[in-house]
């Protein structure tokens, strides 16, 4: 038995909430895509895998629904507050682009306002913005986060409820680092490339191995520095670093020529390694490292079958879909 068994989901798509009903739908619930914007061959799977296309007029699909996904991108979707008050069950998720404006959006106009493009990228050249269209995954996964909040206060209430959300506070959210800089410091952030800066230095997060990348940082977690310098020990190649009681220092309060010492002794032991072994020596010791795996590599992952997010032709999700067209 699935989470949402005996739930029923309609959805009306058009980017925003796409992958939001797809969640919703792998959770067990019955999901009704009843109104789409096009969207073919691969993209299509990716973002409506799960739900189930009808025809049917809206006001027939919602006799019976719990939930009402209604994607508002492009089309401010007239009659349907009406429709929806009908029902007092009913969870109506309203999500807009921008907070309380109908006007059209796109995942790059979103992700540029949203700040995460102008901390993306070199510090010498453009801002970019992250692979797919991110901004619209981050939606469907918070209008899936709202709905699931309104089953659990319809249960304690017995009454459903309308929830408006839009695309660029979701964006927004997930830089919250930046924002969170700003309301204490003052600073504005801007692009480090392969630096996350804290405090008077900055410490790397890309790291080659030798067999591809990972992803690691030194930063201020005791714990985690004397886990990796233990195996880095047992592989003679901790250096100076086994000498450093990282209870009595601050990485971010660190001059950074001496970071930069303490990083080329870690380069040097990650290079000798492999991404699976580091992986797995980090998951057993609590290391904080991800391998970085290439794109081909991302359907046969343990994470991506465990949680079927590819068919049986390899087909990737949303956060890895090709944007194909120029949709408005």
């Amino acid at each position: 038995m699935k989470l949402l068994d005996g739930i029923k989901a309609v959805v009306l798509a058009d980017h925003m909430v796409d992958f939001g009903g797809s969640m919703l739908a792998r959770l067990g619930a019955e999901v009704i895509l009843a109104d789409a914007a096009t969207l073919t061959g691969a993209r299509e799977k990716a973002w409506h895998k799960g739900m189930v296309r009808s025809d049917a007029p809206l006001a027939d699909l919602l006799q019976g629904a719990d939930i009402l996904l209604d994607d508002r991108r492009t089309d401010p979707r007239d009659g349907v507050d009406a429709l929806a008050s009908a029902h007092d069950r009913l969870i109506h998720v309203v999500v807009t682009g921008f907070p309380d404006s109908d006007r059209p959006a796109t995942d790059l106009t979103l992700m540029a306002q949203s700040g995460l493009m102008h901390v993306i990228g070199q510090p010498d050249r453009p801002p970019l913005r992250l692979p797919g269209e991110q901004a619209y995954a981050l939606t469907g996964i918070q209008a899936a986060t709202a709905a699931l909040m309104g089953l659990r206060a319809r249960r304690l209430t017995g009454k459903g409820q309308r929830i408006t959300m839009s695309t660029l506070q979701c964006a927004a959210l997930a830089n919250y680092r930046e924002a969170v800089m700003y309301e204490h410091t003052g600073r504005i952030g801007t692009r480090q490339g392969n630096m996350l800066v804290r405090g008077k230095s900055g410490v790397r997060q890309i790291w080659p191995c030798a067999d591809g990348f990972v992803t690691w940082s030194m930063i201020d977690n005791p714990g985690m520095m004397r886990a990796l310098v233990r195996v880095m020990q047992a592989e003679g190649a901790a250096g100076e670093l086994a000498d450093i009681d990282w209870d009595d220092i601050l990485v971010a309060d660190t001059d950074q020529e001496i970071i930069e010492r303490w990083q080329a002794v870690v380069a040097a032991f990650f290079a000798g390694h492999d991404r699976q072994t580091l992986a797995d020596w980090s998951l057993e010791h609590g290391w904080g490292l991800s391998p970085i795996i290439k794109l081909s590599e991302v359907p046969d992952s343990p994470q991506m079958r465990a949680r079927g997010m590819f068919d049986a032709d390899g087909v990737p999700g949303p956060l890895f879909a090709v944007h194909e067209g120029n949709a408005a």
